[in-house]
Parts: C-alpha cells; sequence; structure tokens
C-alpha cells in the first residue's frame, strides 16, 4: 500500500520495549513466593522504600546500574535479562526461567557428576618443562617449520610461553594450528582451548573485546565451564568494563553487566582468588555513583572489604594481592596506610626481587587503572596515590 512502511523507524521501536520497570513487576509477579511482605524484600533487596513503590507504579522507568546490579543479585538472574529487548510481557516471562545464573546447585539434576571434576589445569607439566628448557633459536625454527612434529599438547604449553613473553600474535597462531589437527587432545581440552583463545583476544595489543565475550558466552551457556574456571567470569566482566567505560558516553548497559559478572565470579572463586574479583567491584561502584549520583557510597566498599577479609589470607610477597589491598585501602580514602604498604613492598622487591617479584607488566597495569579511575571520579585520594607510585616506581625501575 502506498504511503506505508514495513518496519516503523528506529525511535518508535525503542518506546515499545520493555522498559526496566516492566520487567520488574514481571520478575516479581514470578517470584513473588520468595518473599513474605514488601518489607522483606525491601530489606533484603537494599532498596529504598519510596523506590520500590515508584517501580510499582510506573512502567517506564530506567533503574540505575546499582539498583539492577541487587536485583540481579537478590533473584538469582544473569546480567542480560536487562540490557536484552523484549517487546512483550509475555515473551519476557516465559523467558525469564533462561536468565536463572548457572550454578552448581541449579544443575546438579541434570548433569552427571562425572562432568563437574576439575579439569581447569591441564596436565602438561612434563610438556611445559621440555617447553622451558627450548632456546629462543629452537622457538623460532619450531614455529617456522616445526610445529607437524610436535603434539597439540606440547604445542599448546608453548602458545602459553609466547604469552608469558607477551608474543600474542605467535600465541595465536599456534592455538589456530591446534585447531586444526584431528587429535584427541583438541577435542578433550576444547574448553581450556576456547578460554586461553579468549584471554589473548582480550590482551591490550588485540582488544578484540567482542570475539572474546562470544567464547566466554559460550563457555558459560553451552558448557557451563565457569563452574570448572570461574576465571571466565572475571574475564568476561573485564571485557565488558573495557567496552563500556572507554565508551563516550559509558554504556550503562555493559557496566551492569560488568558489576554482575564480577559478583558472580566472587561467589564462585576460592576465598584466597576473591580479591581480583573485590577490588574491580570496589572500582566500579565508586565509579557508577559518579555517573549517576556523583557521590560515592564508601560503606558499599567497607562492607566488601570486611567480607573478603574474613576470608582472605594475603600473601605479602604476591605483588597483585598486595597492590589490591592497598588499592582498597586507598579507595576508603586510607590514603597514607596505602602507601606505605605500598613502599614496604618496593623495598621488599630491592633487598630480594625473587620473592617479592615485581615485573613492569604489573605496575603498568595499576598505573592505568588510577588514571582510568582518576579520569571518571576526580577522586583525590587516588591522585595522592598514583603521585606517590609513579615517584617511587622511577627510582625502583631505574635500578632493575
Amino acid at each position: 500500500m502506498e504511503g506505508t512502511t514495513i518496519l516503523e523507524p528506529e525511535d518508535t521501536w525503542e518506546k515499545d520495549y520493555l522498559k526496566d520497570s516492566a520487567k520488574f513487576k514481571i520478575i516479581i509477579e514470578v517470584y513473588r513466593d520468595t518473599f513474605e511482605s514488601n518489607e522483606s524484600f525491601i530489606e533484603r533487596a537494599k532498596v529504598a522504600r519510596s523506590s520500590l513503590y515508584h517501580w510499582l507504579k510506573h512502567d517506564d522507568i530506567t533503574f540505575t546500574i546499582k539498583n539492577k546490579t541487587k536485583l540481579c543479585r537478590l533473584f538469582g538472574l544473569g546480567d542480560k535479562v536487562w540490557s536484552d529487548k523484549f517487546f512483550l510481557e509475555e515473551e519476557f516471562r516465559e523467558a525469564l526461567p533462561d536468565y536463572q545464573k548457572i550454578t552448581p546447585q541449579s544443575i546438579e539434576d541434570t548433569i552427571r557428576p562425572h562432568l563437574l571434576i576439575n579439569l581447569k589445569h591441564i596436565d602438561t607439566k612434563d610438556n611445559s618443562m621440555k617447553v622451558e628448557q627450548l632456546s629462543a633459536q629452537e622457538v623460532e625454527k619450531l614455529l617456522s617449520r616445526g610445529m607437524e612434529q610436535a603434539s597439540s599438547s606440547f604445542m599448546f604449553a608453548l602458545a602459553k610461553r609466547l604469552k608469558a613473553e607477551n608474543r600474542i600474535n605467535e600465541a595465536l597462531m599456534v592455538l589456530l594450528w591446534i585447531d586444526e589437527q584431528e587429535s584427541i587432545f583438541r577435542y578433550q581440552y576444547e574448553n581450556q582451548l576456547r578460554h586461553f583463545k579468549a584471554v589473548l583476544l582480550s590482551h591490550d595489543s588485540i582488544q578484540d573485546w567482542d570475539g572474546a565475550i562470544h567464547i566466554l558466552r559460550s563457555l558459560y551457556y553451552s558448557r557451563h565451564y565457569h563452574l570448572e574456571s570461574p576465571e571466565i567470569l572475571t574475564l568476561l566482566a573485564s571485557n565488558y568494563k573495557r567496552k563500556a567505560l572507554y565508551r563516550s558516553p559509558i554504556d550503562k548497559e555493559l557496566l551492569t553487566s560488568a558489576l554482575c559478572l564480577y559478583e558472580e565470579a566472587y561467589q564462585l572463586k576460592p576465598d584466597n582468588e576473591k580479591y581480583y574479583d573485590a577490588i574491580n567491584l570496589a572500582y566500579l561502584y565508586n565509579i557508577t555513583d559518579a555517573i549517576e549520583v556523583e557521590h560515592a557510597n564508601k560503606e558499599e566498599i567497607e562492607a566488601l572489604y570486611r567480607k573478603l577479609s574474613a576470608v582472605w589470607r594475603i600473601d605479602r610477597s604476591n605483588w597483585w594481592e598486595v597492590s589490591s589491598q592497598a588499592e582498597f585501602l586507598m579507595l576508603l580514602g586510607k590514603t597514607e596506610m596505602a602507601i606505605l604498604m605500598m613502599d614496604d613492598f618496593m623495598e621488599s622487591h630491592q633487598a630480594d626481587p625473587k620473592t617479592y617479584r615485581l615485573e613492569p607488566f604489573g605496575i603498568d597495569a595499576l598505573f592505568r587503572q588510577l588514571r582510568l579511575y582518576i579520569q571518571l571520579t576526580d577522586d583525590h585520594h587516588a591522585k595522592q596515590f598514583l603521585e606517590h607510585l609513579e615517584e617511587s616506581w622511577a627510582i625502583v625501575g631505574k635500578g632493575r
């Protein structure tokens, strides 16, 4: 018919999507037996009473990043429940079970127990030892014309060495070679190979964040691999965080995903591995406050730090653990304590560099994190902390 179109203009379609408050009403309806009353919901969700009644009264409200994260945590829902778009309430209601987080408890009746055995670490000890013994010339010869003579497990160990040497493109080339082989190893360790590929694609020199996200989402939903290696949730969160923060304006949907995934990783990891996800959560709490409410809520970070400290036994010789604790102190406004902690580590490093290892990559990663955080929040504690670290590293770095 003349004057008609099959598709409406994009802005008209956008108005037809279910907004956050409309989705929330359906979530409350589906999970109504979870709470005895509105009061019990308010207490457990830690949301303002006025917010709850406002959400229930209107269908067109967009929630804050933190409120979306709280509701994901409360109902055990995945981050995509907010960003995926639905036109019809019934469509969303039927899809809601698909957004339940996949946990050991949620699949124990549908997956054979032996599938949950820990395959996180591949037994390549002998191969790794042989790979480490290769000279630089032998590695080059192997890469140029010797791969056909090596096993897939040996080449995987070589790919890990190449990554450690920051030769990311060559590590990807080795993974491509493994993928082309009809070897039992390729099929038996497909999850680990795909995980490692996502690590390489996420590297600063590659920055194929979408490619990494595609692999990691597949490992989560189709393989439940995060139950063996929660680290894929951390990597997925990191890619979403980068995509969100390096866009202008900042992408709030991607930031919501990052928060939810860091929280899920924190819950699944062993106690002494939770610190990395915790410090990233702390940074994002302050960043989302700066974006949405213009002031930081230190109580959330204090609660997170108390919870972490109850189970975290810090290795004082580990740079990543010490710097994470110092960053927590800085975010809590205890900058002098944070500086003293970092100074102690750097002095120990100078006296015993083998025990107190400090690689340029570690300090560079911290500097990048702090500079981006300062750019987004203008936090004067972070400025003071970074200035001191830069001065200290200028001295320590020269002596290396």
